[in-house]
Protein backbone atom coordinates (compact mmCIF):
# COMPACT_ATOMS: atom_id res chain seq x y z
CA UNK A 1 0.00 0.00 0.00
CA UNK A 2 1.05 3.91 -0.09
CA UNK A 3 0.81 4.78 3.32
CA UNK A 4 -0.76 8.20 2.45
CA UNK A 5 -2.13 8.11 6.05
CA UNK A 6 -2.31 5.03 7.44
CA UNK A 7 -0.16 2.00 8.27
CA UNK A 8 -3.18 -0.15 8.68
CA UNK A 9 -3.69 -1.78 4.87
CA UNK A 10 -7.42 -2.13 5.41
CA UNK A 11 -7.87 1.67 6.65
CA UNK A 12 -5.43 2.93 4.23
CA UNK A 13 -6.97 0.90 0.95
CA UNK A 14 -10.14 2.35 2.34
CA UNK A 15 -8.89 5.80 1.98
CA UNK A 16 -7.50 5.32 -1.24
CA UNK A 17 -10.86 3.71 -2.83
CA UNK A 18 -11.92 7.12 -1.40
CA UNK A 19 -9.41 9.49 -3.17
CA UNK A 20 -10.57 7.56 -6.70
CA UNK A 21 -13.72 8.47 -6.17
CA UNK A 22 -12.84 12.42 -6.47
CA UNK A 23 -12.63 11.11 -10.36
CA UNK A 24 -16.41 11.15 -10.52
CA UNK A 25 -17.19 14.55 -7.85
CA UNK A 26 -18.03 11.04 -5.41
CA UNK A 27 -14.84 12.40 -3.22
CA UNK A 28 -12.91 15.28 -2.08
CA UNK A 29 -9.08 14.90 -1.95
CA UNK A 30 -8.78 17.15 1.53
CA UNK A 31 -12.05 17.07 2.54
CA UNK A 32 -10.81 12.63 2.94
CA UNK A 33 -7.42 13.53 4.00
CA UNK A 34 -8.95 15.88 6.82
CA UNK A 35 -11.32 13.37 7.79
CA UNK A 36 -8.76 10.67 7.70
CA UNK A 37 -5.87 12.52 9.80
CA UNK A 38 -8.65 12.26 12.73
CA UNK A 39 -8.94 8.55 13.11
CA UNK A 40 -7.44 6.45 15.40
CA UNK A 41 -5.32 3.74 13.36
CA UNK A 42 -7.18 0.30 13.46
CA UNK A 43 -9.87 1.65 15.40
CA UNK A 44 -13.67 1.07 13.84
CA UNK A 45 -15.42 2.96 16.33
CA UNK A 46 -13.23 6.17 15.00
CA UNK A 47 -13.63 5.48 11.55
CA UNK A 48 -17.44 5.43 12.02
CA UNK A 49 -17.40 8.69 13.90
CA UNK A 50 -14.96 10.55 12.26
CA UNK A 51 -17.22 10.03 8.28
CA UNK A 52 -20.24 10.24 10.45
CA UNK A 53 -19.39 13.72 11.13
CA UNK A 54 -18.22 14.79 7.37
CA UNK A 55 -20.98 13.02 6.00
CA UNK A 56 -23.26 14.26 8.41
CA UNK A 57 -21.71 18.03 7.56
CA UNK A 58 -22.14 17.71 4.32
CA UNK A 59 -26.07 16.60 4.08
CA UNK A 60 -26.99 19.76 5.96
CA UNK A 61 -25.35 21.71 3.35
CA UNK A 62 -26.63 19.70 0.96
CA UNK A 63 -29.91 20.04 1.79
CA UNK A 64 -29.64 23.88 3.07
CA UNK A 65 -28.84 24.60 -0.94
CA UNK A 66 -31.14 22.41 -2.17
CA UNK A 67 -34.09 24.91 -0.46
CA UNK A 68 -32.27 27.08 -1.54
CA UNK A 69 -32.45 26.31 -5.31
CA UNK A 70 -29.05 25.67 -5.21
CA UNK A 71 -29.53 22.34 -7.05
CA UNK A 72 -26.28 22.05 -8.93
CA UNK A 73 -24.09 22.72 -5.92
CA UNK A 74 -26.74 20.23 -4.14
CA UNK A 75 -26.72 17.33 -6.31
CA UNK A 76 -22.61 17.10 -5.55
CA UNK A 77 -22.98 17.54 -2.07
CA UNK A 78 -25.34 14.96 -1.66
CA UNK A 79 -23.06 12.61 -3.73
CA UNK A 80 -20.36 12.88 -1.63
CA UNK A 81 -22.70 12.90 1.57
CA UNK A 82 -23.68 9.84 0.58
CA UNK A 83 -20.47 8.00 -0.75
CA UNK A 84 -19.01 9.62 3.20
CA UNK A 85 -22.13 7.41 4.73
CA UNK A 86 -21.09 4.32 3.35
CA UNK A 87 -17.78 4.76 4.48
CA UNK A 88 -18.44 5.46 8.20
CA UNK A 89 -20.99 2.39 7.69
CA UNK A 90 -17.86 0.30 6.28
CA UNK A 91 -16.42 -1.76 9.15
CA UNK A 92 -19.47 -2.30 11.28
CA UNK A 93 -20.52 -5.73 10.24
CA UNK A 94 -18.61 -7.03 13.15
CA UNK A 95 -21.80 -7.11 14.87
CA UNK A 96 -24.34 -7.31 13.02
CA UNK A 97 -27.37 -5.98 15.39
CA UNK A 98 -25.24 -2.77 15.16
CA UNK A 99 -28.06 -0.02 15.26
CA UNK A 100 -25.61 2.53 12.96
CA UNK A 101 -25.81 -0.08 10.34
CA UNK A 102 -29.61 0.67 8.96
CA UNK A 103 -29.01 4.46 10.39
CA UNK A 104 -25.93 5.09 7.87
CA UNK A 105 -27.21 2.82 5.04
CA UNK A 106 -30.68 4.88 5.10
CA UNK A 107 -28.80 8.27 5.16
CA UNK A 108 -26.87 6.81 2.03
CA UNK A 109 -30.00 6.20 0.19
CA UNK A 110 -31.62 9.26 0.91
CA UNK A 111 -28.49 11.64 -0.26
CA UNK A 112 -27.88 9.32 -3.40
CA UNK A 113 -32.15 10.09 -4.07
CA UNK A 114 -31.55 13.51 -3.99
CA UNK A 115 -28.76 13.17 -7.00
CA UNK A 116 -31.08 10.26 -8.94
CA UNK A 117 -33.41 13.09 -9.11
CA UNK A 118 -31.00 16.35 -9.74
CA UNK A 119 -28.97 14.23 -12.44
CA UNK A 120 -28.41 14.64 -15.77
CA UNK A 121 -29.72 12.36 -17.00
CA UNK A 122 -32.09 11.70 -14.05
CA UNK A 123 -31.58 7.92 -12.95
CA UNK A 124 -34.57 5.70 -12.66
CA UNK A 125 -35.15 3.62 -9.66
CA UNK A 126 -35.85 0.41 -10.92
CA UNK A 127 -37.20 -3.38 -9.69
CA UNK A 128 -35.95 -6.53 -11.07
CA UNK A 129 -38.31 -9.68 -10.97
CA UNK A 130 -36.11 -12.49 -8.87
CA UNK A 131 -37.75 -15.40 -8.02
CA UNK A 132 -39.72 -14.36 -5.51
CA UNK A 133 -38.84 -10.60 -5.02
CA UNK A 134 -37.22 -7.89 -6.62
CA UNK A 135 -33.85 -6.52 -6.65
CA UNK A 136 -33.26 -3.16 -6.67
CA UNK A 137 -31.41 -1.41 -9.75
CA UNK A 138 -30.14 2.48 -11.15
CA UNK A 139 -30.77 2.48 -14.37
CA UNK A 140 -28.79 5.65 -16.06
CA UNK A 141 -30.63 5.65 -19.87
CA UNK A 142 -28.99 7.87 -22.90
CA UNK A 143 -30.47 10.76 -23.98
CA UNK A 144 -31.94 11.62 -27.54
CA UNK A 145 -30.90 8.31 -28.21
CA UNK A 146 -33.69 7.12 -31.45
CA UNK A 147 -32.08 3.77 -31.50
CA UNK A 148 -31.16 0.83 -29.60
CA UNK A 149 -27.90 0.93 -28.14
CA UNK A 150 -25.15 -1.08 -26.11
CA UNK A 151 -25.91 -1.22 -22.22
CA UNK A 152 -23.74 -2.29 -19.94
CA UNK A 153 -24.69 -4.15 -16.46
CA UNK A 154 -22.27 -3.01 -13.81
CA UNK A 155 -22.15 -5.76 -10.79
CA UNK A 156 -20.61 -4.92 -7.18
CA UNK A 157 -18.65 -7.51 -5.46
CA UNK A 158 -18.10 -8.39 -2.34
CA UNK A 159 -18.49 -5.44 -0.26
CA UNK A 160 -19.80 -2.05 -2.61
CA UNK A 161 -23.20 -1.06 -3.60
CA UNK A 162 -24.78 -0.29 -6.62
CA UNK A 163 -24.57 3.72 -5.80
CA UNK A 164 -20.62 4.03 -5.79
CA UNK A 165 -20.74 2.40 -9.17
CA UNK A 166 -22.24 5.81 -10.14
CA UNK A 167 -19.19 7.34 -11.90
CA UNK A 168 -18.59 4.08 -13.76
CA UNK A 169 -22.09 4.30 -15.25
CA UNK A 170 -21.71 8.03 -16.15
CA UNK A 171 -18.78 6.77 -18.22
CA UNK A 172 -20.47 4.50 -19.78
CA UNK A 173 -22.88 7.35 -20.98
CA UNK A 174 -20.21 9.19 -22.44
CA UNK A 175 -19.19 6.47 -24.55
CA UNK A 176 -22.89 5.27 -26.24
CA UNK A 177 -23.88 2.97 -24.21
CA UNK A 178 -27.36 3.23 -21.39
CA UNK A 179 -26.07 1.15 -17.85
CA UNK A 180 -27.64 -0.53 -15.25
CA UNK A 181 -26.79 -1.39 -11.98
CA UNK A 182 -28.03 -3.31 -9.62
CA UNK A 183 -27.09 -5.41 -6.07
CA UNK A 184 -28.10 -9.00 -5.82
CA UNK A 185 -28.14 -11.24 -2.74
CA UNK A 186 -25.58 -10.68 -0.40
CA UNK A 187 -25.11 -7.48 -1.65
CA UNK A 188 -25.80 -3.53 -0.62
CA UNK A 189 -29.76 -2.96 -0.11
CA UNK A 190 -30.35 -6.79 -0.97
CA UNK A 191 -28.67 -7.88 2.55
CA UNK A 192 -29.21 -5.13 4.91
CA UNK A 193 -33.58 -4.70 4.04
CA UNK A 194 -34.26 -8.23 2.58
CA UNK A 195 -31.74 -10.23 4.45
CA UNK A 196 -30.81 -12.72 0.70
CA UNK A 197 -27.07 -13.56 1.64
CA UNK A 198 -24.41 -14.61 -1.28
CA UNK A 199 -25.08 -17.48 -3.42
CA UNK A 200 -22.48 -18.88 -6.01
CA UNK A 201 -24.70 -19.71 -8.92
CA UNK A 202 -24.85 -16.23 -9.98
CA UNK A 203 -26.04 -16.83 -13.14
CA UNK A 204 -29.50 -17.28 -11.73
CA UNK A 205 -29.34 -13.43 -10.60
CA UNK A 206 -27.89 -12.05 -14.11
CA UNK A 207 -30.47 -14.30 -16.12
CA UNK A 208 -33.42 -12.22 -14.98
CA UNK A 209 -31.77 -8.95 -15.32
CA UNK A 210 -31.12 -10.05 -19.32
CA UNK A 211 -34.57 -10.92 -19.62
CA UNK A 212 -35.10 -7.84 -17.83
CA UNK A 213 -33.48 -5.38 -20.15
CA UNK A 214 -34.72 -7.42 -23.06
CA UNK A 215 -38.38 -5.92 -22.65
CA UNK A 216 -36.63 -2.61 -23.20
CA UNK A 217 -37.31 -0.94 -26.88
CA UNK A 218 -33.74 1.20 -26.42
CA UNK A 219 -31.61 -1.62 -25.68
CA UNK A 220 -30.01 -3.40 -28.45
CA UNK A 221 -29.82 -7.26 -27.70
CA UNK A 222 -27.08 -8.13 -28.98
CA UNK A 223 -24.61 -5.87 -26.85
CA UNK A 224 -25.54 -6.65 -23.69
CA UNK A 225 -22.13 -6.23 -21.44
CA UNK A 226 -21.27 -7.45 -18.14
CA UNK A 227 -18.96 -6.36 -15.87
CA UNK A 228 -18.55 -7.76 -12.34
CA UNK A 229 -15.87 -5.85 -9.69
CA UNK A 230 -14.13 -7.59 -7.26
CA UNK A 231 -15.81 -10.51 -6.10
CA UNK A 232 -17.60 -9.61 -9.10
CA UNK A 233 -14.31 -10.90 -10.85
CA UNK A 234 -16.05 -14.19 -9.28
CA UNK A 235 -19.87 -13.75 -10.00
CA UNK A 236 -19.58 -12.16 -13.93
CA UNK A 237 -18.11 -15.19 -15.44
CA UNK A 238 -19.72 -17.35 -13.49
CA UNK A 239 -23.09 -16.23 -14.87
CA UNK A 240 -21.39 -15.93 -18.71
CA UNK A 241 -20.67 -19.56 -18.08
CA UNK A 242 -24.53 -20.27 -18.54
CA UNK A 243 -25.99 -16.98 -19.62
CA UNK A 244 -25.20 -16.69 -23.54
CA UNK A 245 -26.58 -13.69 -23.98
CA UNK A 246 -24.00 -11.39 -23.36
CA UNK A 247 -21.89 -9.80 -26.05
CA UNK A 248 -18.98 -9.92 -23.30
CA UNK A 249 -18.08 -9.54 -19.95
CA UNK A 250 -15.27 -8.00 -17.71
CA UNK A 251 -14.33 -9.47 -14.19
CA UNK A 252 -12.05 -6.63 -12.54
CA UNK A 253 -10.49 -8.23 -10.96
CA UNK A 254 -10.97 -11.61 -12.12
CA UNK A 255 -11.04 -14.66 -9.71
CA UNK A 256 -10.99 -18.30 -10.16
CA UNK A 257 -11.15 -19.57 -6.48
CA UNK A 258 -12.31 -17.12 -3.63
CA UNK A 259 -10.94 -19.03 -1.20
CA UNK A 260 -7.62 -18.34 -2.64
CA UNK A 261 -7.47 -14.66 -0.94
CA UNK A 262 -7.58 -16.53 2.37
CA UNK A 263 -5.61 -18.99 1.14
CA UNK A 264 -2.41 -16.59 0.46
CA UNK A 265 -3.26 -14.75 3.58
CA UNK A 266 -2.62 -17.86 5.58
CA UNK A 267 0.14 -19.10 3.24
CA UNK A 268 -1.60 -22.26 2.91
CA UNK A 269 -2.70 -24.68 -0.18
CA UNK A 270 -6.84 -25.43 -0.61
CA UNK A 271 -6.70 -28.95 0.78
CA UNK A 272 -4.70 -28.20 3.71
CA UNK A 273 -7.08 -25.25 4.81
CA UNK A 274 -10.41 -27.38 4.52
CA UNK A 275 -8.94 -30.54 6.04
CA UNK A 276 -8.19 -28.27 8.65
CA UNK A 277 -11.40 -26.94 9.12
CA UNK A 278 -13.16 -30.55 8.79
CA UNK A 279 -10.40 -32.44 11.53
CA UNK A 280 -11.48 -29.78 13.98
CA UNK A 281 -14.12 -26.88 13.81
CA UNK A 282 -13.22 -25.68 16.83
CA UNK A 283 -9.72 -24.92 16.79
CA UNK A 284 -10.14 -24.14 12.98
CA UNK A 285 -12.07 -21.51 14.56
CA UNK A 286 -9.95 -20.39 17.16
CA UNK A 287 -7.09 -20.19 14.54
CA UNK A 288 -8.73 -17.93 12.48
CA UNK A 289 -9.47 -15.49 15.24
CA UNK A 290 -6.32 -15.46 16.55
CA UNK A 291 -5.11 -14.04 13.04
CA UNK A 292 -7.45 -11.63 12.63
CA UNK A 293 -6.29 -10.40 16.14
CA UNK A 294 -2.87 -9.41 14.23
CA UNK A 295 -4.47 -9.12 10.49
CA UNK A 296 -6.48 -6.19 9.72
CA UNK A 297 -7.44 -7.99 6.25
CA UNK A 298 -8.36 -10.84 7.32
CA UNK A 299 -10.36 -9.22 10.74
CA UNK A 300 -12.48 -7.26 7.96
CA UNK A 301 -12.60 -10.33 5.13
CA UNK A 302 -13.85 -12.89 7.92
CA UNK A 303 -16.39 -10.79 9.60
CA UNK A 304 -18.03 -9.01 6.66
CA UNK A 305 -18.14 -12.49 4.97
CA UNK A 306 -20.18 -13.50 8.24
CA UNK A 307 -22.29 -10.69 7.21
CA UNK A 308 -23.09 -11.51 3.90
CA UNK A 309 -22.87 -14.89 3.90
CA UNK A 310 -25.22 -15.55 7.00
CA UNK A 311 -23.27 -17.24 9.16
CA UNK A 312 -22.12 -17.59 13.09
CA UNK A 313 -18.59 -19.01 12.29
CA UNK A 314 -15.87 -18.31 10.47
CA UNK A 315 -15.86 -21.99 9.57
CA UNK A 316 -19.43 -21.71 8.23
CA UNK A 317 -17.69 -18.93 6.21
CA UNK A 318 -15.28 -21.02 4.24
CA UNK A 319 -18.06 -23.46 4.02
CA UNK A 320 -19.96 -21.28 2.13
CA UNK A 321 -17.07 -19.76 0.49
CA UNK A 322 -15.57 -22.75 -1.39
CA UNK A 323 -18.49 -23.56 -3.53
CA UNK A 324 -16.68 -19.92 -4.92
CA UNK A 325 -14.76 -21.52 -7.50
CA UNK A 326 -14.48 -22.11 -10.95
CA UNK A 327 -13.02 -25.61 -11.81
CA UNK A 328 -14.54 -26.61 -15.08
CA UNK A 329 -16.87 -23.21 -15.54
CA UNK A 330 -14.68 -20.98 -17.58
CA UNK A 331 -14.75 -23.25 -20.94
CA UNK A 332 -17.92 -22.84 -20.81
CA UNK A 333 -17.79 -19.10 -21.27
CA UNK A 334 -18.60 -18.21 -24.89
CA UNK A 335 -18.33 -14.79 -25.15
CA UNK A 336 -15.25 -12.52 -25.17
CA UNK A 337 -14.19 -12.30 -21.99
CA UNK A 338 -11.48 -9.28 -20.28
CA UNK A 339 -9.62 -10.46 -17.20
CA UNK A 340 -7.54 -7.77 -15.31
CA UNK A 341 -5.17 -7.81 -12.68
CA UNK A 342 -3.16 -5.53 -10.54
CA UNK A 343 0.92 -5.74 -9.49
CA UNK A 344 -0.37 -4.78 -5.43
CA UNK A 345 -3.53 -6.85 -5.53
CA UNK A 346 -3.88 -7.81 -1.53
CA UNK A 347 -7.15 -10.02 -1.58
CA UNK A 348 -6.41 -11.87 -4.65
CA UNK A 349 -3.39 -12.35 -5.77
CA UNK A 350 -2.65 -14.73 -8.18
CA UNK A 351 -6.32 -15.58 -9.07
CA UNK A 352 -6.81 -13.44 -12.24
CA UNK A 353 -4.15 -15.05 -13.85
CA UNK A 354 -5.48 -18.76 -13.37
CA UNK A 355 -8.71 -17.69 -14.55
CA UNK A 356 -7.09 -15.93 -17.35
CA UNK A 357 -5.83 -19.25 -18.29
CA UNK A 358 -8.41 -21.56 -18.33
CA UNK A 359 -10.50 -19.80 -20.63
CA UNK A 360 -11.09 -21.16 -23.84
CA UNK A 361 -13.05 -17.94 -25.32
CA UNK A 362 -12.01 -15.05 -27.19
CA UNK A 363 -10.26 -13.69 -24.28
CA UNK A 364 -7.91 -10.31 -23.47
CA UNK A 365 -5.78 -10.04 -20.20
CA UNK A 366 -5.03 -6.17 -18.60
CA UNK A 367 -2.14 -6.02 -16.23
CA UNK A 368 -2.33 -2.88 -14.03
CA UNK A 369 1.40 -1.79 -12.92
CA UNK A 370 2.46 0.34 -9.62
CA UNK A 371 4.26 2.16 -11.51
CA UNK A 372 1.61 3.62 -13.37
CA UNK A 373 -0.89 3.78 -10.32
CA UNK A 374 -3.39 1.19 -10.93
CA UNK A 375 -2.07 -1.78 -9.23
CA UNK A 376 -4.24 -1.72 -6.40
CA UNK A 377 -7.50 -4.08 -5.84
CA UNK A 378 -9.91 -3.04 -8.65
CA UNK A 379 -7.35 -0.17 -9.62
CA UNK A 380 -8.32 2.40 -6.68
CA UNK A 381 -6.92 5.07 -6.71
CA UNK A 382 -6.24 5.18 -10.74
CA UNK A 383 -10.01 5.22 -12.16
CA UNK A 384 -9.56 7.44 -14.54
CA UNK A 385 -6.62 4.87 -16.35
CA UNK A 386 -9.20 1.75 -15.66
CA UNK A 387 -11.79 3.44 -17.04
CA UNK A 388 -9.87 4.53 -20.10
CA UNK A 389 -8.46 0.88 -21.17
CA UNK A 390 -11.48 -1.12 -20.35
CA UNK A 391 -13.95 1.01 -21.77
CA UNK A 392 -11.64 1.33 -24.91
CA UNK A 393 -12.12 -2.53 -24.68
CA UNK A 394 -15.17 -2.94 -24.48
CA UNK A 395 -15.82 -0.65 -27.89
CA UNK A 396 -13.31 -2.77 -29.89
CA UNK A 397 -15.63 -5.67 -28.47
CA UNK A 398 -18.89 -3.86 -29.96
Amino acid sequence: MMNLVFKDDQFEFQTLRLLGETAFGAADIAEVISTAEKIEEGNYASWCNEWSKTAKRLHKIANDNYLKGHTISAKKEYLRAANYYRTAEFFLHENPNNTKIDELYNANLECFSYVMKLNKPCIKNIEIPYENTVLPGHYYQLENSNEPKPVLIAMTGFDGTKEELYGMAMIALEHGMNCLTFEGPGQGEVIRKKKLFFRHDYEKVITPIVDYLLTKKEIDPNKIILWGQSLGGYLAPRAAAFEHRLAACIANEGIYDFLGGFMSELNVTREQFLNSLLLNTEKFNKSIYDQMKINSTLRWGVSHGMYVFGVDSPAEFVLKAKNYYLEEIPEKIQCPTLITDGENEIFFKGQAKCLYNTLTCNKDYIFFTSEEGAGSHCQEGAKLIANERIFSWIETIL
